[in-house]
This record gives structure tokens, C-alpha cells and sequence, in this order.
């Protein structure tokens, strides 16, 4: 059922139809696979509240913890996982579109993906860029310059929509046949100094439901559609974000490795602990550069509390957002652990369950847990 999520000024765009996701590969080299085959700092929040218990379903889908309601995850899915590349398999895509690119950015500052956006509106292609405008208090780094730099070379750019806290997603569609979605912004540096999983994605229905996300905050209409995707904030998905989050965390009967450059979200703490209290082997990492907020101090003596290792990660620094159930079902997206990431933020993420590319993020998530140092 679709509700209207109202901006100042905005009128309802119904659903285009279709899913989102994102995913990516292990390689220089950005992969696709065929549907139905496996193959800097961000804003904080805090909130409150539980979740039922909840499990898989008979489709192989996530069951919702609130309703009950089955929660698909995606299978054509290919992970990349940065430092490896510098960038230069993301900023290839971009640069090979044929058709179009239509490209959500929370911070683009790299020059060679600045530059190809140009080279493809010169050549008749259609390149439309939805950025955002406001940050956090204190925070370096703006897209006003780059803002002009491609308004002012023809290109089509606008700023998201205001009734979002921030629109804090990372995600290009290109020739409206595959989908990345990052936790990495497109900037000089996230590429090489952090920790980042990009995914792509080729599944149709994914993609379509991509395309209306972006036509509607494009428009700065609203839209609330049921889909694959994990999407914030809280009213444009149902089941929302946090739910499926919870959901995908309720699923592990033995392991649970959680990656992320921020977790304060009071229903995810609480979530990761009932799940150690049923005997699950919950692991944590966590960047640990700067200065914790005080909610999420408070959310890490919780954790250590319930005796669930946590550790913090220098090099590279975490900028990731990533789940693992069981090595089975993943999570990678934009979206922080943090209540503001989840209910307020224009976020986008992804669950999938493409065996090779959940044991990427698996193994990633082992490795840094093992060369961290506890908090």
C-alpha cells in the first residue's frame, strides 16, 4: 500500500513500480550476474524501542519481527570491497554509460567522476545528479562547488529534497539496467582509506524500483512503494528499514558479525543483544577514529555488557555498513546504525543472500574483526 510522504510543496508521485538494490564485486573490475543466480563522516541518531521475534520464511525471504510479513532479499547481487582499487572500477562504470546516469550523492568530490558526468552530457547522453546540500554541524566537505561546476557545464543537477535530515545515500543507476549503491561517497580519498562495499546489481525489478526513488526526490515529489530495498526515511518503505534490519539480525541462530562506521540505534542495540542472549556469536567493528557521540558510548558499554566483543578499527577506517546472519543473509547500504540514518535520512541499502558475495562481506568483516583492538 502506498502512503504519500510530504515535502514542503510537494505533491504525491504514485509507484513507478519495480525493486532496488545494490551490490559489487571482489575486483577491479565491476561484475554483473543474472537475475536469479549468486554469484567523509556521517550523521548519528538515537531512538527507542523492541522488536517481536522474528525468522526466516518458507520463500527463502526475511520475516518481518512487527508483522510478520515474508521480507525478499535479492540474489543477483556482486560485492566489491574497498581499499582495493582506488575507485577506478565505479569510476569505468560511470564513464562506459551509454544511455544515462542517474546518480543520488551524499558527498562527490572525485574529479575523474565529476569529469566523466560532463564528457556524458557533451555527448547527448542523459546524466541527471540529485546532491545534498546541508550537513551536519562542524562536518567538512560541501557539494556547493562541484553543485555549480556541473550546473554551469549543462548538466542536470538539483539539490534532494529538504524534508529529509540529510539525503545521505550512494547509489548510480546506469543505463537503467544495473544499480550501484555504496557505502562509499564518490570522493578522492573513501577508496583508498576506507573500508567500503559497493554493490551492483542487475535484478529489473530492482532497478525499476531504484529509477522511481529517484524520479520522485528528482521531482522533490514523495513516494512510499514496497520493494526489495531498504529505504529511508521511515514512511518511503513497507516494511521500513529498521524493521528489516532487526528482522535480518533475529534470523541468526550462530553468528552475527556486524560492520559499521557508527551504531547508536537503541532497536538495533537491543536487538544484537537478544540475539547473544539466545546464544548466537555476535562480533562487532567499529571504526575507531574521532570521538564517539554520547549515545553511541552508551550503545558500545551495552554491548560490552552483555559480553558481546566489540572492537574498533583504525586502518583502514570504517565507513562501512554491513550485516552477516549465519554467513548466509547480508546487509551493505548507506545507511549507519544510528536511528537518525534509519528513520530520518534518505538512505538506501540492500539484503541479499548470493552465497559468494555474503562470504566477501563475511570474510572482510572476520578479517578486521581480528586486527582491531576492543573497546
Amino acid at each position: 500500500m502506498l502512503r504519500p510522504v510530504q515535502f514542503p510543496g510537494s505533491r504525491y508521485l504514485g509507484l513507478l513500480g519495480g525493486l532496488f538494490v545494490f551490490v559489487a564485486c571482489n575486483t577491479a573490475t565491476l561484475q554483473t550476474t543474472p537475475p536469479g543466480t549468486s554469484s567523509g563522516g556521517d550523521p548519528v541518531g538515537d531512538d527507542g524501542g523492541t522488536g517481536d521475534d522474528g525468522g526466516t520464511s518458507s520463500s527463502g525471504g526475511i520475516v518481518d519481527p512487527d508483522g510478520g510479513t515474508p521480507i525478499p532479499v535479492t540474489h543477483a547481487v556482486t560485492i566489491q570491497i574497498e581499499p582495493s582499487d582506488s575507485g577506478a572500477a565505479v569510476e569505468a562504470a560511470i564513464a562506459g554509460a551509454q544511455k544515462s546516469v542517474h546518480m543520488t550523492m551524499y558527498l562527490l568530490t572525485d574529479s575523474q567522476v565529476i569529469s566523466s558526468l560532463k564528457k556524458l552530457h557533451t555527448a547527448g547522453k542523459e546524466v541527471k545528479v540529485i546532491l545534498n546540500q546541508n550537513f551536519p554541524s562542524g562536518q567538512t566537505g560541501a557539494n556547493d562547488t562541484v553543485f555549480n561546476s556541473l550546473k554551469n557545464a549543462g548538466v542536470d543537477v538539483v539539490w534532494a529534497p529538504a524534508g529529509y535530515t540529510y539525503t545521505h545515500s550512494k547509489s548510480v543507476i546506469i543505463d537503467g539496467t544495473s544499480l550501484l549503491v555504496m557505502t562509499q561517497n564518490l570522493t578522492q580519498t573513501s577508496a583508498d582509506n576506507n573500508r567500503e562495499y559497493i554493490a551492483t546489481d542487475t535484478d529489473a525489478d530492482d532497478i525499476a524500483e531504484a529509477e522511481a526513488v529517484f524520479q520522485a526526490d528528482y521531482a522533490n515529489k514523495a513516494l512510499t512503494i514496497a520493494g526489495k530495498l531498504l529505504l529511508s526515511p521511515r514512511e518511503s518503505s513497507t516494511p521500513d528499514a529498521q524493521s528489516r534490519l532487526v528482522a535480518l539480525i533475529q534470523t541468526a541462530k550462530t553468528t552475527l558479525d556486524v560492520e559499521g562506521e557508527e551504531l547508536s540505534d537503541k532497536v538495533t542495540v537491543a536487538a544484537l543483544i537478544a540475539s547473544k542472549q539466545k546464544g548466537v556469536t555476535v562480533r562487532v567493528v567499529l571504526d575507531a577514529g574521532g570521538t564517539p557521540t554520547a549515545a553511541q558510548s552508551d550503545a558500545v558499554n551495552q554491548i560490552k555488557a552483555a559480553g558481546i566483543p566489540i572492537v574498533g578499527v583504525s586502518t583502514p577506517s570504517i565507513h562501512a555498513k554491513a550485516i552477516v546472519a549465519d554467513g548466509v543473509l547480508a546487509y551493505v547500504g548507506s545507511m549507519n546504525f544510528t536511528a537518525n540514518s534509519l528513520i530520518d535520512n534518505r538512505e538506501m541499502g540492500v539484503l541479499f543472500d548470493a552465497a559468494a558475495e555474503v562470504t566477501k562481506v563475511s570474510s572482510t568483516i572476520d578479517t578486521d574483526f581480528k586486527a582491531g583492538k576492543g573497546l
